[in-house]
């Protein structure tokens, strides 16, 4: 018999992941690179249950900053979703609208994650507890843009990062290799395919998406204990065709 738990966190933006939805669960959302641009007053989220009950999920939008290589998130109140809870038939989807209250400074964007939150439906008594349940979360980021900046609404990712703005590097962090990318530009930069050389060796850290380093920031990432003088870099930049290659800054 399995231990019952009544509360255990899934993060799950890292389960399926394509161009078009997230799906871990019974628990359809897309899109998933939602943005507002500078004439938008809102953008849309759909969450579809495929299961044959009713769920409740709750719905945040939270600031979103990176400080010291690592994700920071802070309560906001510049966009908001709505409805914030939503209870969802079997077979059933949900409109939620994320609504902008401010406005975008011009050439800046501004990042804000997402977070779906599915609620605990009330344990029924006449049935046995029993097996796993867990209580998925799922994290979805979101961008929102001032007045001329280059949106590309028909490309495979909306924002045109630079990467001649982008450098890496390695540091040690207490025995641990970090890769440390810093984002020098005014865009995101979305890293999936990353590999790294070596010499003669090449390291596949990601065949898909490694994560995000927003406007003027850095974000972190361990590295094998092997691999402390890497010497090129190549990653896939916001989904576009061609792959950046950059040897380390000192």
């Amino acid at each position: 018999m399995a231990q019952w738990l009544s509360r255990k966190w899934l993060i799950a933006a890292g389960f399926l992941a394509c161009n078009q939805a997230l799906a871990a669960g019974n628990i359809l959302i897309w899109p998933i690179d939602p943005y507002l641009d500078a004439d938008a007053k809102a953008a849309e989220l759909w969450i579809q249950n495929q299961s044959n009950t009713a769920t409740t999920m709750q719905v945040r939008v939270v600031g979103w900053q990176q400080q010291q290589g690592h994700e920071k998130y802070q309560t906001q109140q510049d966009v908001v979703a709505s409805p914030p809870i939503v209870r969802i038939e079997g077979g059933s989807k949900q409109l939620i609208r994320l609504i902008k209250q401010n406005v975008v400074p011009p050439g800046q964007e501004q990042a804000y994650r997402i977070v779906v939150d599915e609620i605990p439906q009330p344990a029924d008594e006449r049935k046995p507890q029993m097996g796993l349940k867990l209580q998925m979360r799922y994290s979805i980021p979101l961008f929102s843009y001032g007045a001329g900046m280059n949106i590309e609404k028909a490309a495979a990712h909306h924002a045109n990062a630079e990467p001649a703005k982008l450098s890496w590097r390695i540091n040690n962090e207490n025995g641990q290799p970090m890769l440390q990318v810093t984002n020098r530009g005014n865009i995101h930069a979305r890293l999936s395919n990353v590999t790294l050389r070596q010499g003669s060796q090449k390291r596949v850290l990601t065949d898909g998406l490694m994560g995000y380093v927003l406007p003027n920031s850095q974000r972190e990432w361990p590295l094998p204990a092997s691999f402390t003088r890497p010497d090129q870099l190549s990653a896939t930049i916001n989904a576009r065709a061609e792959q950046w290659q950059s040897a380390p800054v000192n």
